[in-house]
């Protein structure tokens, strides 16, 4: 029997395997490069603006709808904020925070809203790079 190119002489599931492992080498190698890629931009644009913001400062929710959160601490997960803060709301600034995911920074301001003391992302205020 004449093999083709795409036939070897090992085992089909060996064979299988083999393949598997070589595309999943290669979509872990492109993942991370795009992730790298992510990452190294996303840093040299928070630390550009690291050091523009202060105490007192005003900033003003420019995320539509219902969705800029305030949290109980930097970076809280999807259900743990204490409550939302509708689009226009303009807040003084009470507090600046790095939070650092890896090499990616995010700053948070820390704010009172309705007598809640919690943390915004820059991203949702007027104020994001």
């Amino acid at each position: 029997m004449k093999q083709s190119r795409f036939t070897s002489n090992m085992p089909s599931h060996i064979n299988r395997e083999h393949h598997a492992a070589k595309f999943a080498k290669t979509v872990f190698i492109y993942f991370f490069a795009l992730l790298s890629a992510f990452v190294i931009n996303q840093v040299t644009v928070s630390d550009t603006f690291a050091g523009q913001f202060k105490p007192k400062d005003k900033v003003t929710i420019v995320t539509a709808g219902a969705v800029a959160r305030l949290c109980p601490h930097p970076a809280c997960g999807p259900d743990q904020h204490i409550t939302r803060i509708p689009k226009g709301t303009v807040l003084k600034v009470e507090g600046l925070k790095d939070y650092a995911i890896g090499t990616f920074k995010v700053k948070w301001f820390e704010v009172v809203y309705k007598e809640n003391r919690g943390w915004i992302s820059i991203y949702d205020t007027d104020k994001a790079p």
